[in-house]
């Protein structure tokens, strides 16, 4: 069996495999990530305008 370190066949070939298929989703967070959070920060913005504004209760104890 080979041994299995840093700069060996055996290691460095699974490694590039892996990274290999890794592109993909790196390609798709690229495309859609910025997406993601445009809208995530409009519900934010959303959400604290439809928020009522809190007042402290002047018959508070």
């Amino acid at each position: 069996m080979a041994h299995r370190a840093p700069g060996t066949k055996a290691y460095d070939g699974p490694l590039s495999e892996s990274h290999a298929e890794a592109w993909h989703y790196l390609d798709q967070w690229t495309i859609h990530g910025e997406v993601l959070f445009a809208v995530t920060a409009l519900a934010e913005r959303q959400a604290q305008q439809a928020a009522p504004v809190m007042s402290p209760s002047r018959t508070e104890t």
